[in-house]
């Protein structure tokens, strides 16, 4: 009876098929990714989509939008050991949405540090980074509000005066915003959006993200509209611009709590248009 042995591969047919698999995982590679990315950008949408709803909530709890607070360096403002609501807290609008995206604990938490320290997930874009805190004390954010344009400092710097066509303005500087205020319409009207961070400083302080979501009026919570949004590769330190990770453009929430992707080659008129919110100029960002 003759006997056969099976015939194994050989050397040159494994690495054959070894080649064969790397190149069919480099053409499945940027598939992958790119299905994550659109998992993260719609996640980013939605965290959006939650902060435009506590706006509504506040708004209708107040009949007025949380402010931007009074300054960076402002400590919390409390009475009887209870936060005080805008126009009364110096704390920035991110600190003062708490008790709507269910915070309503860190919201009340006595200790200004443990606050400070203590990251929201909901204002992380999980395309750039993780909830995040800078330093073991400043727990940071990915999100601003609206601050209208920086035409001028009102003798208060390079954080303008908050005055013009704002939806989130400063604290005690400018008229309180509401609804009825919003005179453009409010599908019109940007409300807050993803903020420029370079790469280079996602974990490490710099002078536009280093006070965290608790920051009274600064660029850490607020930015403005005079350029249009940038990616993060051309963020620089203290940028006052919006910006995002995502390739292409910029997730942005409107007054009406819709949640648009805005591209960064928008007309700039336009961007400015959709950014202030009384100029008469109701143009349609999306046209």
């Amino acid at each position: 009876m003759n006997g056969s042995r099976n015939r194994g591969f050989t050397l040159v047919e494994l690495l054959v098929v070894i080649a064969i698999i790397g190149i069919l995982i480099g053409m499945l590679l940027p598939a992958v990714q790119q299905v994550r990315e659109a998992a993260r950008r719609t996640a980013c949408s939605n965290n959006l989509k939650q902060i435009g709803i506590a706006v509504h909530d506040y708004e209708s709890s107040l009949q007025l939008f949380p402010d931007g607070g009074k300054n960076w360096w402002s400590g919390r403002n409390t009475q009887g050991g209870v936060p005080r609501m805008a126009p009364d807290q110096n704390w920035g609008w991110l600190y003062q949405i708490l008790p709507y995206l269910e915070q309503n604990n860190l919201y009340e938490e006595p200790s200004n540090l443990i606050v400070r320290r203590t990251p929201v997930p909901a204002y992380f874009c999980a395309s750039r980074r993780p909830p995040t805190v800078l330093g073991g004390s400043r727990a940071v954010n990915d999100y601003a509000g609206n601050a209208g344009l920086r035409l001028n400092g009102g003798g208060l710097g390079d954080w303008g005066d908050g005055k013009n066509g704002g939806v989130i303005v400063r604290g005690g500087a400018a008229p309180k915003v509401n609804f009825g205020s919003i005179t453009d319409g409010s599908s019109n009207t940007i409300l807050a959006g993803e903020k420029a961070v370079n790469p280079d400083n996602y974990n490490r302080f710099n002078c536009s993200d280093n006070e965290g979501y608790t920051s009274g009026w600064d660029w850490d919570t607020v930015r403005w509209g005079d350029y249009l949004p940038c990616s993060d590769r051309e963020a620089q330190n203290c940028e006052g611009r919006f910006g995002s990770a995502h390739s292409g453009g910029v997730n942005m929430v409107f007054v009406d709590g819709s949640v648009h992707f805005i591209r960064r080659n928008v007309d700039l008129d336009v961007y400015k248009n959709a950014i202030q919110s009384d100029d008469g100029n109701a143009s349609n960002i999306f046209d």
